[in-house]
């Protein structure tokens, strides 16, 4: 096993405190959004003086593992740590096939898509986490619609309570006229009305003023996390996460399709094909074990993630992260022993075979699922 060193993302929707307490060094004053600890090629770990990705493709079979290294040929996850301030711009990702046609469909760099990939995800709330995931019924949408007292509010209520909720999404990021609800909305909120839904959609816009993803936004589900809970968004599901820290685990993969919230690119046309248009209730994600070790049960088989607090876990043979995100943590393999402290990680590789991590504090081990 081997000590890694994360990259830090600084997107503007950071903040400007979390990650370098994590971290342990002096913050600029600026946005610290993410930490990637992982062998994503946009942003790998360093590892024995070079990018991670590098390392295993120099050895896969003794880094991942044989099944492993026959079914992707990399490191198949990527964990992170985000802190988050203001709202994260509203997104789906695609399915495999659908990655696959998209690339297939854009010349070169035109495709808005970077890889081949999907993107399954699941974040555990570190403190308390706000997100919004998938649409919620169009009876609850058309309810807060009607709070905002223009008649254009009302049509897309009707729209929303005939259950068209695809053709909502269009007419607001398409439909010039959308921006004229953004006023309403922020003053509906200050007056106290509506649901938790219109308010966290006012709370939106405030963070991006004149983005009308607020009305995106408006049409979700929130969703609050106590910490150790978990939510798991799986693909075509439009989701966005507002607030608190949080621990993160994906594929692979940086294919984003965005709807709003953001001053990237937003691909109405996509979003609308990929994007899972009706009604969803978000899923938490199941626990297992006890209070030394729980696993997160995900639907996905790039990725496992077990979080040891205050005790031992024995990891299983497979190319694993361990990250010691609150106090200290130990990983020990055939006898050796690699001590970390709050923000330090190591890379264990599937030949080192099964490594006891113990925390004394919080620590996240992630690993590939054993079929």
């Amino acid at each position: 096993m081997f000590r890694i060193e994360p990259a830090v993302q600084r997107y503007a929707w950071g903040d400007p405190e979390q990650i370098p307490q994590l971290l342990g060094f002096e913050g600029d004053g600026g946005p610290y959004a993410e930490i990637w600890w992982g062998a994503h090629p946009a942003a790998s770990a360093l590892a024995l003086g070079q990018p991670l990705d590098h390392v295993i493709a120099a050895d896969p079979l003794a880094m991942l593992g044989e099944d492993v290294a026959a079914r992707w040929g990399r490191l198949p996850y990527l964990l992170k740590v985000l802190a988050i301030r203001k709202p994260v711009s509203i997104q789906v990702h695609p399915t495999l096939e659908q990655a696959r046609e998209i690339r297939a469909a854009y010349p070169g760099d035109q495709c808005p898509l970077p890889d081949d990939g999907h993107k399954p995800e699941m974040v555990v709330a570190l403190s308390p986490m706000r997100l919004q995931v998938g649409l919620r019924p169009g009876a609850e949408l058309a309810a807060d619609l009607r709070e905002l007292g223009t008649p254009h509010a009302d049509f897309l209520a009707g729209v929303a309570e005939s259950g068209d909720l695809s053709s909502y999404i269009e007419a607001v990021l398409a439909d010039p006229e959308g921006r004229t609800l953004l006023g309403p909305l922020a003053a509906a909120a200050a007056a106290g009305r509506g649901s938790v839904s219109l308010r966290a959609a006012a709370d939106a816009l405030a963070a991006h003023p004149d983005d009308t993803g607020a009305l995106v936004s408006l049409a979700l589900n929130v969703v609050d996390l106590e910490p150790g809970q978990a939510c798991y968004t799986g693909a075509g599901v439009l989701h966005s996460y507002q607030s608190g820290l949080g621990l993160e685990i994906m594929a692979n993969s940086d294919n984003v399709l965005r709807a709003g919230l953001t001053p990237k690119p937003v691909h109405v046309p996509l979003v609308l094909d990929i994007a899972i248009l009706e009604p969803s209730r978000p899923t938490l994600a199941a626990q297992a074990g006890d209070d030394a070790a729980r696993r997160y049960l995900a639907p996905a088989s790039e990725f496992d993630l077990t979080v040891v607090t205050e005790g031992e876990h024995t990891a299983h043979a497979g190319p694993r992260i361990v990250v010691a995100v609150d106090g200290a943590a130990s990983v020990t393999v055939e006898g050796e022993t690699v001590e970390l402290r709050s923000g330090q990680a190591v890379f264990v590789p599937d030949a080192d075979g099964p490594a006891v991590v113990a925390a004394s504090g919080l620590a996240a081990v992630a690993s590939v699922p054993v079929a």
